[in-house]
């Protein structure tokens, strides 16, 4: 299962996120939050992570900002 750690307001957004985690060894996936709007950038998008890795995610993500 997979779980929500942000929501980004765009998909560069989402892709930044991503990419921080997984240079992090956190697998993490961005989903778009509006299912009609799937492939469009300009729409919140869910950056997600696995249940057993939320912990490691938060704490990557509060040592960042």
């Amino acid at each position: 299962m997979w779980a929500e750690i942000k929501v980004a307001r765009d998909v560069w957004i989402a892709e930044a996120w991503r990419e921080l985690l997984e240079n992090q060894g956190i697998p993490c996936l961005i989903w778009p939050l509006d299912s009609v709007s799937h492939g469009v950038a300009l729409t919140d998008y869910q950056v997600v992570v696995p249940n057993d890795r939320v912990h490691v995610a938060d704490l990557v993500l509060s040592h960042t900002f």
